[in-house]
């Protein structure tokens, strides 16, 4: 442990290079497993194969996720004012194991499946369209703040039941707590201020939206819990599906024929999206797993109770699985980690990418000429070693004047809910690798990955 800790490289804070450089140095220096300080003198280790990601993932029995079990916090070297949100325990099913794990899953899931209708496309096609209403007949517009940041936000708030002006500090909120520094304790106490406020709101007037079914639900949430469910559904939603959709938007920008192959047909929006997927994934590194007894990885000897990050960017990069696994297959795209595996994969995942799928499609149809106003070079990262997304993505073009949306009613008490998810017309093929299912047009795709692999981050 002694030379762990002597060796262990600084992450946390801002980082002074783009996560993707800062963890391809890791593996040239560690390998597999690198040892790394989250907070001055607390000790963790990022996992950068694929291979041990996701057998770590898989193994819920040797890698516990419950975050209780850290030795760093249970020592004192460790406390939420040092280390971010991310590390801690919350009374949710990501961070817990079983069986409350299934407990939580199982209402969480079942609130979710309101958002199964057959208009998801339609909705977010409405909301993109109202979103980018104005900056379309400005003829200018940054993709980030004024369509990736912003969308999110409205859908969450449909689903919670609120109308579209409410839940304005809960993006900002979100932010800081999954870029950590001085904020980031501050900014969780506000978040539980506004997930306490929305269960409260709910169980005094129900109705058919995502909260209220999980205070009805028979596992039984007391309120307490329920607004954990909430801050795991809007740190999951939000953060990931703002980078996910302003990524994709990148790689189509800068790249001339990835853009051309999707828009005449030749790829699809689709495939791009899972490629994005593993070049690009919105979260980059995500803690934890604490194992369960002490054991040596990767030639170094890993106590029980040290806390694991998982590397997803860092193992889509491995060299063994750039070179061997046929990333411009169906097999190959949707084996990314990106959602997780394992029994805490997120239960969002599709509805995740559907509605990347649809932002990024509807941009594209309002506005083919897009174009970015700044050099390629000239576009800033976030220096957060945890969310891997833009801070802005300017573009130009035609300014063009769009019809309103046409408004969808506010879920209310015992009113309907607003669907959110995917229709038949639209692709709803799982994200992950464990179903492979055939596609056409490989041929394409095989260029489009080549070409993205060269030019994007």
């Amino acid at each position: 442990m002694a030379a762990a800790r002597e060796a262990a490289v600084p992450l946390h804070g801002h980082t002074e290079v783009p996560a993707p450089e800062a963890m391809e140095d890791l593996r040239r220096r560690f390998g597999s497993l690198a040892p790394v300080e989250v907070a001055p003198g607390v000790l963790a280790w990022v996992v950068l194969s694929y291979e041990l990601n996701r057998s770590v993932l898989q193994d819920p029995h040797h890698f516990p996720r419950d975050p209780r079990r850290w030795t760093e916090a249970k020592e004192g070297r460790a406390t939420p004012d040092r280390v971010p949100g991310p590390f801690w325990y919350f009374r949710n099913a990501l961070a817990s194991d079983e069986p409350d794990h299934s407990r939580y899953r199982e209402v969480i899931e079942d609130a979710l499946s309101i958002l199964t209708a057959a208009r998801t496309h339609t909705v977010v096609d409405e909301y993109v369209r109202e979103l980018m209403a104005e900056p379309a007949a400005r003829g200018r517009s940054d993709l980030v703040a004024d369509l990736a940041f912003r969308l999110p936000l409205l859908l969450l708030n449909r689903a919670f039941g609120l109308d579209d002006t409410q839940g304005e500090q809960l993006v900002g909120l979100m932010r800081q707590v999954w870029d950590g520094g001085e904020e980031a304790e501050a900014a969780m106490g506000g978040l539980f201020g506004y997930a306490q406020s929305v269960t409260l709101q709910r169980r005094e007037e129900p109705g058919d939206d995502v909260v209220s079914r999980m205070i009805r639900h028979g596992n039984g949430l007391d309120d307490e819990e329920v607004a954990h469910q909430l801050i795991l559904i809007i740190s999951a939603a939000h953060d990931p599906l703002m980078n996910l959709i302003a990524n994709t938007l990148h790689a189509l920008l800068t790249d001339r024929s990835s853009r051309a192959d999707v828009m005449s047909g030749n790829a699809r929006v689709e495939e791009l999206v899972d490629i994005v997927l593993w070049k690009a994934p919105p979260i980059f590194l995500m803690p934890g797993r604490y194992p369960a007894q002490r054991m040596e990885l990767e030639g170094w000897t890993v106590g029980e109770g040290d806390c694991l990050i998982m590397g997803y960017g860092p193992a889509h990069a491995d060299p063994r699985v750039v070179e061997h696994l046929d990333l411009t297959s169906p097999s190959g795209t949707r084996a990314h980690l990106a959602f997780g595996t394992g029994p805490h994969q997120c239960p969002a995942r599709n509805l995740a990418r559907q509605i990347g799928v649809d932002a990024v499609a509807t941009v594209f149809r309002m506005l083919p000429d897009m174009t970015l106003s700044v050099p390629a070079d000239d576009l800033s990262w976030r220096r957060s070693p945890f969310a891997h997304g833009l801070d802005a993505l300017p573009v130009t073009f035609t300014p063009v004047q769009t019809a309103p949306r046409t408004p969808q009613p506010t879920p209310t008490p015992g009113g309907q809910s607003c669907p959110h998810t995917p229709d038949p017309s639209s692709s709803s093929r799982e994200t992950t690798g464990d179903s492979p299912e055939p596609s056409g047009k490989r041929a394409p795709l095989r260029a489009l990955w080549s070409r993205i692999s060269r030019s994007g981050r």
